[in-house]
Parts: structure tokens; sequence; C-alpha cells
């Protein structure tokens, strides 16, 4: 039965209005901006808000009814003849709930094609001609004009100017991480489907392909082990065929019982880890997803293993499966595995035959039966299930929160998103908040009661997705890492003061998830060059390396901050080595000094390339992609990665440790000396 009330008929009355547009195509000739779609879409959510607002018992049909035609629009604007191919503005918000923008506007990859328009103007069009002004959106000042908070700043990081860095000594992590005092360190490896980690961070778990044509499986495991020579911590890796016989893309991992989960459509397997290499990654479990639980895995409570399908998920009760050491060399399940969609050798020996356990019980979402969820995250102060859908699977945009516990009902939705939610991030500091990463670029910010979006921050520009998202809070900050692909760096947004106060070099390579290990104040990120550069191969030019952004310059720096340190705690001084906030060194600035400078700098012209300013020795060497969101001067150092590697971006070290003494437990002491980490070695790798 049709509903009546005035969101109702609000709601009835911008589908007819829709519906209309489409017909007269209103919608293409006469909006080039979009303006009058873009307004209908946040005249449905004002219709939401309005209804909770006034508290009315009819917000859940309200809600209903809204997403059904936020859904319809959506649809449309995706459609092989609608207004959008890739990312939709910000809708879901008010003056209340805004959309941050970051205040660092830039040319990004077109900055190539503007120096090469400008290269022919002066040479070909008007030849000794002076050199025309660039236009003001391309104008990005070279890295020496950004405000660099603390001598031991990372020059792989760029901070925003005007504003404020709100953390203190008596906030001592956090100003680590604020001030971006991180020794970046980085290994070698293909790229991973998916990727997590053990909430004491002693283990980073990764599914990726391997093999002729990338057709076999690999999981990989990685573990922070001391390093013999200096006491530091690397990381060391153990890799080994998982049996499936697929490339799988579902991972999850069980603290508890130390064992990582590993899916292909047709089956799940188990293996469990420890911190010792040598007792390898044994296989436990086998459980089957008879193809039709092919979504999300999630460890539950109480020793349980969920998976999704269209429309219910399966549960596995892992103290009750038969495991593979209970009878050596037995199949597990009823006969052997069905190969007949196997990328692999169907007669392979590495596939495991095992058909596996079928699954303990089964739970139907109540509220919607055609429901797939493509993400599924266990969200542990309230013991429900968040999930989002992707577009190319269901054609629908839609986030939930599921009570498995109770008979699968949706207890809410969630609107606001213009594309797919791909990522969820929660924090045990705030219960009744979660994160999504938006494939529109945006990071919205929940209210797990609340149907809209509470915050948004707009960290693709509307040309990137947000590809990562960890939410912390060092000292009880809230603060928030998003990573981008083509824009190719990860940001730091203060989610007090709702800005972004820097980004960290990825080196060219686009971001595919994040972590974050607590214990070692470490964020983790792992890369690849391949997705920042989605408009065909990459290709190189000559590198133009100013004489600033090489190791030597970042090398006679950090050997003069080490000079004055030494020289400030020498006999008759103060040790400081763990007390306040030193800044007697090179470049040291305080915040009003970082404010005054931005502010005179505001009025300067941005520098455009002095050919005076590049160090040919340097340059001679190395390539730098053509096609690449940042040029050589954006950061203080001049870094491409060249390759798939996991980084190690953020490995804030405790001041006590690194302002007095340099001295940076996870890093030899050859780069700890210098604030940039070891990029050095892949430079070197890389060169020609």
């Amino acid at each position: 039965m049709a509903r009546t009330g005035p969101w109702f008929n609000h709601l009835d009355g911008i589908e007819q209005q829709f519906e209309v547009m489409v017909e007269i195509n209103a919608l293409e000739e006469n909006d080039r901006e979009n303006k009058k779609f873009m307004k209908m879409l946040r005249d449905i959510c004002d219709v939401v808000r309005d209804a909770e607002k006034k508290s009315t018992p009819e917000l859940p049909a309200v809600i209903e009814k809204a997403h059904t035609v936020l859904e319809r629009l959506l649809k449309f604007a995706y459609s092989e003849d609608g207004l959008y191919k890739e990312h939709l503005r910000c809708f879901a918000y008010s003056d209340d709930y805004p959309v941050v923008e970051d205040s660092l506007k830039m040319a990004g990859k077109r900055s190539d094609i503007i120096e090469a328009f400008m290269s022919f103007y002066t040479q070909f069009l008007y030849p000794g001609a002076e050199r025309p002004a660039l236009p003001k959106f391309a104008k990005t000042a070279s890295w020496p004009k950004s405000p660099r908070p603390h001598p031991l700043t990372t020059r792989l990081s760029r901070f925003r100017s005007g504003i404020p860095i709100n953390v203190n000594d008596s906030t001592p992590r956090a100003q680590l991480i604020y001030q971006a005092r991180a020794e970046i360190k980085q290994d070698a490896l293909s790229a991973p489907s998916a990727m997590t980690m053990s909430s004491n961070g002693s283990v980073i778990a990764m599914a990726a392909a391997g093999g002729y044509k990338s057709r076999d499986p690999v999981l990989r495991i990685l573990r922070f082990v001391k390093d013999d020579e200096d006491g530091s911590e690397r990381l060391s890796g153990v890799r080994r065929d998982p049996g499936l016989s697929n490339v799988a893309h579902e991972l999850a991992m069980d603290d508890e019982r130390t064992l990582i989960f590993l899916a292909d459509h047709d089956r799940i397997k188990s293996f469990r880890w420890s911190l010792d290499a040598e007792d390898g990654l044994p296989n436990v479990h086998t459980m089957n997803s008879e193809r039709e639980y092919d979504g999300p895995l999630v460890v539950l409570p109480g020793g349980r293993l969920l998976r999704a399908g269209k429309g219910k998920a399966a549960l596995w009760n892992l103290d009750t499966l038969e495991t593979h050491q209970d009878n050596p060399g037995k199949l597990i399940g009823e006969g052997k595995v069905n190969t007949d969609n196997s990328w692999r050798d169907a007669d392979s020996k590495d596939i495991e035959q095992s058909s596996g356990s079928k699954a303990t019980s089964i739970v139907a979402f109540a509220d919607d039966p055609e429901y797939h969820p493509a993400v599924c995250h266990w969200h542990q102060p309230t013991g429900l299930l968040l999930c989002a859908e992707r577009m190319r699977t269901t054609e629908g945009f839609s986030c939930v929160a599921i009570d498995i516990e109770h008979g699968g009902r949706r207890v809410t939705r969630y609107l606001g998103h213009g594309h797919d939610a791909e990522k969820f991030a929660t924090s045990p500091n705030e219960p009744n908040v979660f994160w999504t990463a938006g494939a529109d670029g945006f990071a919205r910010m929940f209210d797990v009661r609340r149907p809209l979006p509470v915050l948004t921050f707009d960290t693709g520009a509307q040309s990137d997705a947000c590809a990562g998202i960890v939410w912390i809070h060092p000292d009880g900050i809230p603060t928030l890492f998003t990573g981008g692909e083509r824009t190719a760096q990860i940001r730091l947004w203060d989610i007090r003061a709702r800005a972004c106060v820097y980004e960290l070099s990825t080196g060219n390579n686009a971001v595919s998830h994040l972590l974050w290990d607590d214990r070692r104040t470490t964020l983790i990120a792992s890369t690849d060059r391949d997705g920042a550069f989605t408009m065909g191969p990459k290709k190189y030019r000559q590198a133009k390396i100013p004489r600033w952004a090489t190791w030597k310059a970042a090398r006679e720096e950090a050997e003069a901050y080490q000079k004055a340190q030494a020289a400030s705690h020498g006999p008759g001084n103060e040790d400081n080595t763990s007390g306040g906030d030193e800044k007697d060194g090179p470049d040291a600035q305080s915040d009003d000094d970082v404010v005054a400078e931005e502010e005179e700098n505001e009025d300067e012209d941005e520098d455009e390339e002095n050919p005076d300013d590049i160090d040919e020795e340097e340059s001679r060497y190395r390539k730098w992609p053509t096609s690449a969101y940042h040029n050589e001067r954006f950061y203080g150092y001049a870094y491409n990665a060249g390759q798939s590697v996991l980084r190690r971006p953020s490995t804030f070290i405790y001041r006590q440790l690194c302002l007095a003494h340099f001295e940076f437990p996870q890093c030899d002491t050859a780069s700890s000396r210098i604030p940039v980490g070891n990029y050095r070695e892949r430079v070197t790798s890389y060169r020609g």
C-alpha cells in the first residue's frame, strides 16, 4: 500500500520530476553542470534529514522510499546514456554536515600537458616570446615553499598552507604523526588482492596471484623480526600455495585461534600462523562455499566464520569442523572439489582435492532476499554486520547494517554514497561511528544510528577513488588516513579541524590497501604502479631533479641538524632528549613562523622551473613517468617507485629516540640519519 504524508509526497514529486526531465531530455541538453540532477539528489537527502529531525515514527519507511528513488537516479547517472562515466559530485551534505575539500588545488596529471604547451608556445607559435603566465589552477609551489613543521618531518611529505597543527608536548604520539616525523621503509612484492593484519600487529596476511599468467593463488604472511646486525625490526615473509583451484580474493584472520582464512569461489581454507618462521603455514580447515556463498569473509565471536552470498550468509562453527590434522592425507567433505571453473590446470598437483565441510548454519537476509554484499565489516561495539554492494554485480549502491544474531534483519540503511562503498573503518575509541571509503572519491563518516553521513572528506577531487582508509586516535585525537589511486598519495585528515594536514608520497604508485599497526605506530600501505596509470601504458621522460630534492641535499641537511643537536646538548647545556619540542635545527619552524611564511608566500607567484636549479648529474640517470600526478618538485625528495611495493610510510618513532639521537629502531644506521627513509636503495635500482 502506498504511503502518504509530506515526506512521501515530496519524494514522489522528485521521482516524477526526474521522469519528466528524462523524457524531454532536459538533464543532458539544458543542464551542462547537471545542477538540476544534483539538486534532486540533495533534495532527497534533505527530506530524510527533515523526517529524522522531527523524529517521525515513519522514518524507516521514509529512508526506504528515499533509497528507492536514489537508486533509480544513480543507475541513470552511470548508465550508458547517463550523465557520469566515473565520479559523481557529493550530494549528501548540508551546512551542519559538510563536505570538506583539500585546501591544496593542483593540476595533477595535467601539469605535463601544460608544460608541453608552454614549450610549444615559446618555440614554435611565437619564437622568442616571453613565456605566458601559468593558469592559476596549474600553479603549485615547489616543496621548499611549503610548510615544514619540524626538521625531522620527512621530505616525502607535503604540508598544507594555513592549516594549524593542533598537537603539543602533552600529546607526544600525535605530535610525531601530525608533524610527519616518519622514517619510511619498503619491500618489493607482487600487489595483493586482499590484505589484513593481526590485532597486535605481529603478522600481515596477503592474498595474491602468481605463476604463469598470474593464475595461481598465493598466500603470503609477513612478520616483524629483529635484525641481528642492529636490533631494528624488519619484515620477513613466508609464502605458500594454498591449494585452491582459483586465485583468492577474500581474506580474514582469527587472532584467538591464530588462523588465516583464504577463499576463492568454491572453497575456504584456513592456515595456522605463528611467529616462528620454521612452523610454516599448515592447512587446518577446508570449507565448502558451494559456489553460492562467494562474498566476503568475516570472523564472528564464538569461533564462527561467516561468508556472505546472495540473500543469505553461511556460518561455520570452527571448533566442530574436521581438520586436516585429524586424519592426515584424508580428504575433507563429500568427494573431490569440482575444478571445471579453474584457471589452473585441472590435473595440477598443487590443487588440494578436498571438497570441504559444509556450513554449520545458514542465515537469510530477512528484509532483502536479493541483497548481495561485496564488502562486510563486523562492528564489534554494536554486534552488527556492516555491508555494502558493488554496482558492477548488483547494480546497487546499498550500504546497510544487518543483525546476524537475530534472524539477519536489516537494522539501518545508510544513504549518501554516489558509488560503491569499498572499505569500512572503525575504532574502539568511538563505538557509534564508522567511516566508508567510496569509489566516488569521498570518505564518509556515519553515526551507526543515523541514515546519512555526518561528515564527508573529498579525497579524490572528482578524479580519483578513495582506495584505502584508516581511522586512529593517537593520544585520543581522531585522525583519518586516506589513500589515492590516480593521485598516488596518502593524506592525513584532522577530523577536529576538518582539514587535510599533509600528504605522503607513494613514489607515483597507486594505493590499494592501508593498515595501521598501533603497537609500532606504523602505517602500512600496499601500492601498485599500474593503478596510478589507467590511461594506457606507463611512459617515461627524462627526469628534472632539483638540487634540493636529491639524496645529497637530504644527507647534508640531516648532518647539519645532527651537529646542531650535538652542540645544544654539549657540556653546560640541559639535556632535552625526553622533554619538549626542540626547534633549534635547520629549517626549524614554530607554528607562528609557519603561518607567517605561508601568508608571505601567498602573494608570491609560484615558482616555475629554473634551469639553474636542476641537478644535471642526478637527472641524467633518472626517469619520471610522463603522466605522473606529481612532478619532481612537489616533495622534498624526488622519488619514483617503479614497481609494486609494500610500504611502511609512517613509522612514527617516539621523539626521545629520534630528536636528539636520530635513532630509529626500525631503520638501519645509514638511512636513519636522513629524514627520507631507505628510498635511496630503490632509486639506485631503477636508474636509467
